[in-house]
């Protein structure tokens, strides 16, 4: 029989036979949801960490999946949302395919997981939290879950912190050398370290302060709603000092990180809890507000990307707001450039600095608002399909009933223990998250969060135990969503999962729990796990298999390096290249052991180093196959071919060289040194008139830029200077001088 509509039927999640299998993907989905913000990264996608979480996420839909089959009918909870997020994950997936042969597609393909897995947890979420009981056990473990990062962040301020920074002042050159530093005074690295050192602003389990920050401002908000709750009617004491810890907690740790981004997004909540958590709201319709802030923020934008607005319009803005409006500026840039599919997943950091202004602060990874962040990255398409399921979701919870109205009946005891594998993954993810960490990340286990929150932390999930709290929830869930997209929107984080994952969390329980169709037929039950299977198989070939191997691999060539063992080295570094055939990190790798075979040998013949030469070309070759659009590499590039043609005195080598550093000046043609460093390798060749334009851009650039640590006077040029047995090479410049003299020298020699 062909699916069909359902309505009026009382959500249930029960299949015939045995509630082992949906018990166990019940434990899989709090157990995903709590661990993912204490084991993620927020590094590069390229190393591929999160991964593990896509094939957890494609495992609990394949055994979700196995559960339809126990069932003569299947319900599924689908909208034209969901329809939208499919489009959205479909789109993003043609979009990744299109970064191969420019942009980084390891990456792409990576970060694609990641929105993947999220929405995976989207759909699971909705088809098994579908009674009052589960609802509060996933939310209680949620704010459990801010409670114990937040326990730990007051702990590193109070105690990690100041001892790192004890340690510090105790042996701080030798801490410097560990870290590569120059330990020179005055020295601008140096100073940034120390600035860093001296912060004070915990991450928690995070590694960005924002994203701390960003990831407690739904859970303290819906942690007030539930305490006005607490306060109503015959007052539960119990529940009104557990939630008044949390609040504390949650209150304390969002003032430490200091993130006004948080902050607004904070008090945003708190004035619609205050409006619309009382009776003044019933008076003033949620369309006012909503409509006019989408409104606002859609022109402002519009203005970005059609140039009506710029930065130095904006340029009185305080310095934090000037930066993002800066990165905006550069993400309208790649808007404009690649409107379709964007510029890729997780490649904005390689695009943004070719439109990067001068005085802009650093090249960042994302624009740090999730609509330019995903319009930039997957294209037009994607952003309107995002921006659609938005509306969309909106609308359904607008006109829905509350969550605890769907049913004729209040809420059921006998619902009770269908809340118990939410509450036992969420414990089991408290407990096990140290060891998760130690396989995605390849780091020590560390058991010090445990330690520190599970005391405040078993005291609020005590006091939440019990019956649910179910009395204006649909309103406390909706501002807290409303909150997280303002966050959302200036302090960008939408491809975290550390973040995101609590956005289509808090969607997908506010969503209403009603059947939307019902499947009997054997082969429409078998999608979701055909889905799921099909998921695993592509994440597991096509990512962790080949990530893990190259991890390994590199991991074993950095080992062999210390050990000076040059064979070794290589032999490692040719299999991470095998291994992934997406990644650069292992061409450029065995690119830089050629390179290093060849100038570290300079006693041998050129002919005797011939092959080294020619596998270190092949090497370059395939490194900028896999990721062309990077102006770090062909800087690089540049630099060691500047140096072998300093050995070789082969004037192919630097024009070679010349390439490249034309190539770094495209790709990010603000920034003063590869110009300096361009304006050197042209005069070297004797293209005087070139020479003394990119000499006069370097000097215009190095004036607008308010970063000491890239000030040309702090900076130098690379060269080595001619082999000792080569004389009608022009000299090297003077090591004392630096690039600034360099550059003010090559045009007073042009005059």
């Amino acid at each position: 029989m062909a699916a069909k509509h359902k309505k009026d039927r009382r959500p249930t999640n029960e299949p015939s036979g045995s509630s082992l299998l949906p018990n166990l993907v019940g434990t899989g989905i709090a157990f995903l949801a709590v661990a993912t913000p204490l084991v993620s990264s927020e590094g590069s996608p390229e190393r591929g960490a999160e991964l593990w979480l896509a094939v957890a996420w494609c495992l609990l839909l394949v055994l979700w999946g196995a559960t339809a089959l126990m069932k003569p009918k299947l319900e599924i909870r689908w909208s034209w949302t969901e329809t939208c997020l499919a489009g959205f994950l479909v789109w993003l997936a043609i979009s990744t395919w299109f970064v191969a042969g420019e942009g980084n597609l390891r990456a792409a393909f990576n970060s694609y997981w990641d929105y993947a897995h999220l929405l995976i947890a989207y759909f699971l979420i909705r088809q098994w939290v579908v009674n009052d009981w589960q609802r509060h056990a996933m939310l209680s473990a949620m704010i459990c879950l801010a409670v114990f990062v937040s326990s730990f962040a007051v702990y590193q301020y109070l105690v990690e912190m100041p001892a790192q920074r004890a340690a510090y002042a105790a042996n701080s050159e030798q801490i410097l050398i560990e870290n590569g530093i120059d330990p020179t005074p005055g020295n601008p690295i140096r100073s940034l370290f120390e600035n860093r050192l001296n912060s004070t602003e915990p991450t928690a389990t995070f590694t960005l302060t924002n994203s701390l920050a960003g990831f407690l401002v739904p859970w303290i908000l819906l942690s007030i709603g539930w305490l006005k709750n607490s306060l109503t009617g015959e007052t539960n004491w119990k529940r009104v000092g557990g939630l008044a810890l949390a609040i504390a907690l949650l209150g304390i740790c969002l003032l430490l990180t200091k993130s006004r981004t948080a902050w607004l997004a904070t008090l945003f909540g708190l004035t619609l809890l205050g409006l619309y958590g009382t009776s003044i709201g019933r008076r003033v319709s949620w369309v006012i507000p909503a409509a006019g802030l989408t409104i606002f923020l859609g022109l402002f934008m519009l203005g970005f990307v059609t140039g009506v607005l710029d930065v130095e319009v904006l340029s009185e803005a305080p310095k934090s707001v000037l930066y993002r409006l800066q990165y905006w500026q550069g993400a309208a840039a790649i808007i404009a450039n690649h409107p379709i599919f964007g510029c890729g997943l997780a490649n904005f950091q390689g695009y943004y600095p070719e439109f990067m202004l001068p005085m802009a602060s650093e090249t960042v990874a994302d624009p740090h608002n999730f609509i330019f962040e995903v319009w930039a990255t997957a294209g037009t398409p994607a952003l309107l399909l995002l921006v659609s399921a938005m509306v969309f979701w909106t609308l359904r919870v607008a006109r829905d009933p509350q969550p605890s109205d769907e049913t004729t009946e209040p809420a059921n005891q006998d619902d009770a223990s269908s809340a118990y594998p939410l509450w036992l993954g969420a414990g089991l993810a408290l407990v096990f998250a140290p060891l998760l960490q130690m396989i995605m990340q390849e780091v020590p286990p560390d058991f010090t969060p445990l330690l520190i929150g599970i005391i405040p932390t078993g005291l609020v999930a005590w006091v939440l135990w019990g019956r649910p709290i179910t009395q204006n929830l649909r309103l406390w869930l909706c501002i807290a969503v409303a909150a997280l997209v303002i966050n959302l929107l200036a302090a960008g984080g939408i491809s975290f999962p550390s973040v995101a994952g609590s956005l289509y969390l808090l969607a997908a329980i506010a969503s209403p729990a009603r059947p939307s169709f019902i499947v009997e037929d054997m082969s429409k039950k078998l999608a979701p796990l055909g889905v799921g299977a099909i998921g695993l198989m592509v994440v597991t070939l096509w990512g962790i298999q080949p990530s893990q191997a190259r991890r390994t691999q590199m991991s074993l060539s950095t080992l062999a390096a210390r050990r000076s063992d040059w064979q070794a080295m290589e032999q490692h570094a040719r299999l991470a290249t095998a291994a992934d055939t997406w990644s650069k990190e292992g061409p450029s790798a065995l690119a830089n052991v050629y390179f290093q075979g060849w100038v570290n040998n300079a006693d041998a013949s050129l002919e005797a180093r011939q092959p080294l030469l020619d596998s270190f070309d092949d090497a370059l070759a395939e490194t900028f196959q896999r990721a062309g659009h990077s102006f770090p590499l062909h800087s690089s590039a540049g630099q060691w071919l500047l140096d072998i043609y300093r050995q070789s005195d082969d004037p192919d080598h630097l024009l070679a060289a010349i390439d490249h550093d034309r190539e770094a000046v495209r790709l990010f043609p603000n920034r003063a040194i590869h110009h300096a460093q361009l304006a050197w390798t042209l005069h070297l060749a004797g293209l005087k008139e070139e020479s003394m334009t990119h000499a006069d851009e370097a000097l215009r650039l190095d004036k607008l830029n308010p970063h000491a640590e890239r000030a040309l006077d702090q900076l130098k040029i690379h060269d080595p200077g001619p082999w000792k047995t080569i004389e009608n090479q022009k000299p090297g410049p003077d090591p004392k001088l630096s690039a600034k003299q360099v550059v003010e020298n090559l045009r007073t020699m042009g005059r």
